[in-house]
């Protein structure tokens, strides 16, 4: 797994553990900068590609949520990769279908 994949994969996951716990902590922007540094902002809604060419920055992912679904999308170089996690309730209805089973007479 390359290391844009796994640093998504672990966005993914503490962002959508942040949604579960219910908090609305807004979209984020992280960046590795050509020195190496992390950098974050908050909000930016410009193009992944055009904030990562501006910045200088060697990878960057986004993180957006939207009704519970969390989404990371990745950039380094020529890899790219989107990753989103559907809010549980999403997953379970999926699971138990809306089919009625038995039906009661009176």
């Amino acid at each position: 797994m390359t290391s844009l994949l796994h640093n998504a994969k672990q966005l993914l996951e503490t962002a959508a553990g942040s949604v579960e716990a219910g908090l609305d902590t807004g979209d984020w922007t992280v960046f590795i900068g050509p020195e190496g540094g992390l950098q974050m902002i908050a909000g930016a809604e410009q193009a992944l590609a055009s904030l990562t060419a501006d910045r200088g920055a060697r990878a960057a992912w986004r993180i957006s949520r939207q009704s519970g679904t969390v989404r990371v999308e990745g950039l380094a170089g020529t890899d790219h990769c989107v990753l989103e996690s559907k809010p549980k309730s999403a997953t379970l209805r999926r699971l138990v279908s809306d089919v009625r089973l038995y039906e009661l007479a009176a």
